[in-house]
């Protein structure tokens, strides 16, 4: 076979919306849009989790701030204590006190580490509201804020993600509209066990257009393509380490959609 023949052969398995001029006319996968969703509501998590945490804070400094100006202490006494089960168990105090003539209850959670002992009927000092004296607490107790190192150990992963995940989408866009198409040959399969079961590890090798020799890899679920066979794939002109197995998983040709429809159409 000629060198002319040899082109034309390899050039007819390339995938057609491949042989158009570059750039490309490139669209989302209907993964790509799932995947930008998830990235967008990762980047608008971290700032709502920030904002959110100020005004728990907020409040939780406006609650101590009152408690500590109208705050009243009177003896109580403990009518009941049970024990919450688990790793780090606590125990759950509920008590009785009497304010203007009427009796309200009160219930507190105490540390595992708290040593204090209660038992039904004996007293205990609690701190009471005036202006709401059904809102009671054990003395000394405050109400814990937030620590500010939460905000960004939130915050921060979030934005991370999604700026992974704006940047892996990018990479795709970018090496599908402005990349070469070639063919590759399969030198290689293994067996590989993924997170949603086995699948392949294909290695792969091509020559760019300047006739220099590139040599990569793809996981791909079965059938995996044999040794020896053919396999599109796009590569960066400027980076060809930079190369992905046709199609791509977060973008699509424009073309290619507009063939489906055109097939449709004809079909029907």
């Amino acid at each position: 076979m000629t060198a002319g023949r040899a082109q034309t052969a390899a050039a007819a398995i390339v995938p057609p919306e491949l042989l158009g001029s570059i750039p490309r006319d490139v669209r989302l996968t209907g993964g790509g849009i799932a995947l930008v969703a998830v990235a967008i509501a990762f980047a608008l998590a971290g700032p709502v989790a920030a904002i959110v945490i100020s005004i728990v804070n907020a409040r939780i400094d406006a609650t101590r701030e009152l408690r500590d100006r109208e705050g009243v202490a009177i003896d109580a006494e403990v009518t009941g204590v049970t024990v919450r089960r688990g790793e780090h168990p606590r125990r759950v105090v509920t008590y009785r006190y009497e304010r203007d003539g009427r009796r309200y209850t009160g219930r507190a959670t105490f540390r595992e580490k708290d040593r204090r002992e209660l038992t039904r009927d004996t007293p205990i000092r609690i701190e009471y509201l005036p202006s709401k004296p059904g809102e009671s607490w054990i003395a000394g107790d405050r109400p814990a804020g937030i620590p500010l190192w939460v905000s960004p150990l939130i915050a921060l992963p979030l934005l991370v993600s999604a700026a992974a995940i704006g940047w892996s989408v990018r990479r795709q866009w970018i090496l599908l509209s402005e990349g070469r198409a070639a063919q590759a040959h399969v030198v290689a399969v293994k067996k590989v066990l993924r997170d949603h079961g086995r699948g392949f590890r294909v290695s792969y090798e091509f020559r760019t257009l300047s006739g220099g020799k590139q040599t990569s890899r793809c996981d791909v679920g079965k059938p995996a393509p044999p040794i020896g066979a053919l396999i599109p794939i796009v590569y960066h002109r400027d980076q060809p380490a930079w190369n992905a197995r046709y199609p791509l998983t977060l973008v699509r040709p424009r073309r290619l959609e507009s063939a489906t429809k055109t097939r449709r159409h004809e079909k029907n």
